[in-house]
């Protein structure tokens, strides 16, 4: 079944769907939005979009974000049983839903990437790629921003969850995931990846020597909503 995502600042305001034509000439297939501010090398933000979706999903948020972005929303590389597409295939371990360890190898290696290949074809910063993702797309933030913060500088986790497999791939030696930005939503009534999931993240985090900004929203259910937008803007500026 598709996550059902309520962007209630987009939908109330500006309205969703895509204007853009798919880009099919990197890694993955995009949809892209120029910055409203011209700017000789500008900072990136790229969707990423949550199980059963496509790049069409989040590229709605486009028009709330800063003017000064280059904004890329992406589509995941494998075909969902239900439609759309995913990250990765979902798997039960101990109990706890994950993904595949070799979907999440594949598609983190994928999403890595295709940040080279875009910053060089647009001439963006690629000291100043931020990602965000939600679900799924959140989880593939993780997994991408931990192992490679040297070319992240952000990622925005909204509704999502920190798979287990990727703790032993985070080199905390790093001296660059010192500089890694990390900003976390989580509906206190997720009915698709438990609360628990989001605040066990924030607290492995903290182990681990980061300061990421955690919002909670009470009675949120696994969405983005306009409060979930206001604090990410003020985040990103």
């Amino acid at each position: 079944m598709k996550n059902l995502i309520l962007i209630v600042a987009a939908i109330a305001c500006f309205g969703l769907g895509a204007s853009a034509q798919l880009q099919t000439d990197l890694s993955l297939k995009y949809l892209v939005q120029q910055p409203g501010k011209a700017s000789a090398h500008p900072p990136v933000i790229i969707l990423l979009h949550g199980y059963g979706s496509n790049e069409e999903d989040l590229f709605g948020l486009r028009v709330a974000l800063p003017a000064n972005y280059l904004i890329a929303s992406v589509r995941a590389p494998l075909k969902a049983d239900v439609g759309g597409y995913q990250w990765f295939e979902r798997e039960i371990v101990n109990g706890k839903y994950t993904g595949k360890k070799e979907h999440l190898d594949q598609s983190r290696k994928t999403i890595l990437k295709f940040i080279g290949e875009f910053t060089k074809k647009y001439r963006a910063d690629p000291s100043s790629v931020y990602l965000a993702g939600f679900s799924q797309g959140a989880m593939m933030s993780y997994e991408a921003g931990l192992t490679s913060p040297a070319n992240i500088k952000g990622i925005a986790v909204l509704s999502g969850k920190m798979p287990e497999s990727l703790i032993p791939l985070i080199n905390t030696k790093d001296p660059a995931l010192k500089r890694l930005r990390i900003f976390i939503s989580h509906g206190t009534a997720d009915s698709r990846l438990p609360f628990s999931d989001g605040f066990a993240a924030k607290e492995q985090l903290v182990k681990m020597g980061f300061t990421p900004e955690f919002h909670s929203y009470q009675g949120m259910d696994h969405s983005i909503t306009n409060e979930v937008m206001t604090d990410l803007l003020k985040w990103l500026k």
